[in-house]
C-alpha cells in the first residue's frame, strides 16, 4: 500500500477511499459470520484450552462493537475528504484494535486478557500521534 500510493508512476493514488470500503467489507463479513455461529449459542461454552468464553453477553458486546466499528470506518470516508488525510494506514488502525477488542470480550483467562490489551493499547498511541502538528499528539 505504501509503495504503491507513494508511486510516481500511478500518479500519487488515494488509497483511502479503497482501503475504507476494505475494511468496511471486512467487518461487515465478520459481522455475518458471528451471526451465523448465534444458534449455537444454547449454553456457555469455552475454547482454546479454556482462554475463551462464549455465551449470549459476549455475543451482543461483540455485535454492538462491531457495528461501531462499521459506524466509525464510514464516518473516516467524509472526515478524510474534508481534512485532506490521505492515510490510509488509518483505517487499519482502526481494525487492529477492533480484533484484539473481540478477543478482549471473550477473554476467560487473565493472560488473553493481557494478550488482547497490548496490541490495542499500541495501535491507539500511533493513532494519537498522528495528527504530528497538535501539541496533544507530541504528548501521546
Amino acid at each position: 500500500g505504501v509503495v504503491f500510493s507513494t508511486s510516481k508512476k500511478y500518479d500519487y493514488p488515494p488509497l483511502v477511499s479503497n482501503v475504507g470500503w476494505l475494511g468496511l467489507l471486512s467487518v461487515l463479513i465478520t459481522l455475518l459470520l458471528l451471526a451465523a455461529g448465534a444458534p449455537l449459542l444454547t449454553i456457555a461454552y469455552l475454547f482454546w484450552n479454556n482462554l475463551f468464553r462464549r455465551d449470549n453477553f459476549t455475543y451482543f458486546c461483540q455485535i454492538l462493537l462491531l457495528c461501531c466499528t462499521a459506524g466509525t470506518i464510514s464516518m473516516c470516508f467524509d472526515s478524510s475528504e474534508q481534512e485532506r488525510f490521505d492515510a490510509f494506514e488509518f483505517i487499519v488502525l482502526i481494525l487492529l484494535p477492533t480484533r484484539s477488542m473481540l478477543f478482549m470480550i471473550s477473554a476467560y483467562d487473565s493472560i488473553a486478557m493481557y494478550l488482547a490489551i497490548e496490541p490495542q493499547s499500541l495501535c491507539f498511541y500511533v493513532i494519537a500521534a498522528s495528527k504530528r502538528k497538535s501539541e496533544f499528539s507530541t504528548e501521546a
